[in-house]
C-alpha cells in the first residue's frame, strides 16, 4: 500500500468515473484501474462496485476510502509545515463560499491574494454550507468562507464580519416610506425569498418569525440568487432582505432600510479543520477582507493574530 494508491482511491471515490478519476490524478485509466486492484488484493476487499450505473463505494470501501482521508490530510499537514516553516506557500488552495456571499466577497480579496502568493493556486467553488462543512472534513476543501457559529468540534472558526441584514422595499410597497424597519414590519405581505437550501432563507424566516403567508400573488418564485431577489423588488414590487455586503454601492438608495438598533447581523467566518497549518495564509486572507470592507462589518474588531486555543 501507497500513498499514490490512496490518492486514487480518494479521487475515484470523489469523481465515482474512472476516465475523469484518472485525469484529475494526471494517469491514464488503465493505470489507476490497475493500482486500485492491486490495492484490493492486498487488503482482500472489494472497494468500489463497478456497474453499468457508476462507481459505488462497497460499505467496506466507504470506510476504508474515509481512513485514506485522513492519511492523505495528515500527509499533506506534513508537507505544509514544512512550507510554512521555509516561509513559503505552494500548491493548491481550496476555498467554498456560499453563493449569498461569493458575488460580493471574492471579487475583494482573489486577485490581492494571488499576488501575494504568486505560487499558489487558489481554485474557488461556490456551495452551499452543508456541501463546505462536509467538505471540510473529507479534505476536499481547505479553507471555507462561511455563516457561523457551526458548533462543530472537528472545525475552527476564525471570525471576520459581522453583516447586517438589510431591508430592500419596492417604492409601492407599505413599508416603503418608513425611515427604518423592524422585525415587527415583517409581517407585511409580499416577501420575497430564497429557496430551500440557502442557510440566508432561514436567517431571513428567523427574522421574520412567523412568516408572513401572502395570497395576493397567483404565483410564488423562489430564487437562488440575491441579485434576482433585488431584481424582483424593482420590478414586481414586495420586498425582500439583503446582506450589507450585496448593497454597499447603493446604501443611499431609498429602497435600502436599516433595522432599528440593535440591528440583525450574521456571523461570517473563515472555517478550516482543526489540522490546518497554514496559519500565515489564514492570517493573511483575513487581513486583506477587512482592508477591503468598512470597519463598522469587522467581527468584534478582528484580533492581530490568528491563535489556537
Amino acid at each position: 500500500m501507497n500513498i499514490q494508491q490512496l490518492e486514487y482511491l480518494v479521487a475515484l471515490d470523489t469523481h465515482r468515473q474512472f476516465v475523469l478519476a484518472a485525469e484529475k490524478c494526471h494517469v491514464t485509466q488503465p493505470t489507476l484501474s490497475m493500482q486500485l486492484q492491486k490495492l484490493e488484493e492486498e487488503l482482500g476487499v472489494l472497494l468500489f462496485d463497478r456497474t453499468t450505473k457508476g462507481v459505488q463505494p462497497t460499505a467496506v470501501g466507504a470506510k476504508v476510502v474515509q481512513q485514506a482521508r485522513r492519511v492523505l490530510r495528515e500527509v499533506q499537514q506534513l508537507r505544509e509545515v514544512v512550507q510554512v516553516e521555509k516561509d513559503e506557500l505552494v500548491g493548491e488552495l481550496r476555498l467554498g463560499i456560499i453563493p449569498t456571499l461569493a458575488p460580493y466577497l471574492v471579487p475583494l480579496f482573489l486577485v490581492e491574494l494571488v499576488e501575494r502568493y504568486p505560487k499558489l493556486r487558489v481554485q474557488v467553488e461556490e456551495l452551499q454550507s452543508a456541501q463546505i462543512i462536509q467538505q471540510l472534513k473529507d479534505n476536499q476543501l481547505d479553507i471555507g468562507l462561511l455563516v457561523t457559529p457551526l458548533d462543530d468540534r472537528q472545525l475552527r472558526e476564525i471570525p471576520v464580519l459581522e453583516e447586517p441584514f438589510l431591508g430592500y422595499i419596492s417604492e409601492n410597497h407599505e413599508l416603503y416610506p418608513q425611515a427604518t424597519i423592524s422585525p415587527q414590519d415583517m409581517g407585511a405581505p409580499g416577501l420575497w425569498l430564497l429557496q430551500e437550501g440557502h442557510c440566508f432563507r432561514h436567517q431571513v424566516l428567523n427574522i421574520c418569525s412567523p412568516a408572513p403567508v401572502d395570497t395576493t400573488r397567483p404565483f410564488t418564485y423562489e430564487s437562488g440568487s440575491i441579485e434576482t431577489l433585488k431584481q424582483l423588488v424593482r420590478h414586481n414590487h414586495g420586498y425582500t432582505l439583503v446582506p450589507e455586503l450585496s448593497v454597499l454601492p447603493e446604501l443611499n438608495n431609498p429602497m435600502v432600510k436599516r433595522f432599528e438598533a440593535p440591528e440583525p447581523v450574521r456571523e461570517i467566518s473563515l472555517v478550516v479543520h482543526h489540522g490546518f497549518v497554514r496559519l500565515p495564509l489564514l492570517t493573511t486572507l483575513r487581513d486583506i477582507i477587512l482592508r477591503q470592507v468598512p470597519e463598522r462589518l469587522q467581527a468584534g474588531k478582528a484580533q492581530q493574530k490568528i491563535k489556537w486555543r
